[in-house]
């Protein structure tokens, strides 16, 4: 028996029939992957958060209890603020999620104000 060879056009259908396929399972799969984002981004949050947090408070906890009180700049005189350490190193996370949070309150704010300037009341001249 022989075999059957496909010519050029018909192997480019077949190869343009997988690439679709291949592509609706990705859509599929990405669309999957964003409603479940979209549904637990809340705890996603918190998780990662409080994980960081509970990091860095047991390494400022281990650094106070082990005693480390060596400087690597010999001119100061004074430990810094464990507390202040756990905020810095958090920042960034800490200012997107306050971002987040206050960007719809201040986009709310300014077109109010926006609005009642254009469209306030016009005071009455006596």
């Amino acid at each position: 028996m022989s075999t059957y060879k496909l010519n050029p056009l018909e192997e480019l259908r077949l190869e343009k029939k997988r690439l679709r396929e291949e592509r609706s399972i990705a859509s599929q799969r990405l669309s999957y992957q964003l409603q479940y984002l979209n549904d637990n981004w809340g705890s996603m949050l918190t998780r990662g958060l409080t994980s960081s947090m509970k990091l860095k408070f047991a390494e400022t906890m281990d650094n106070l209890s082990s005693g480390n009180n060596y400087s690597v700049t010999p001119f100061v005189t004074r430990k810094a603020n464990p507390w202040v350490n756990l905020l810095v190193s958090n920042l960034p996370l800490l200012s997107s999620v306050t971002w987040k949070l206050s960007k719809p309150a201040l986009i709310a704010f300014a077109l109010k104000k926006g609005t009642s300037l254009l469209f306030g009341r016009k005071k009455k001249k006596n």
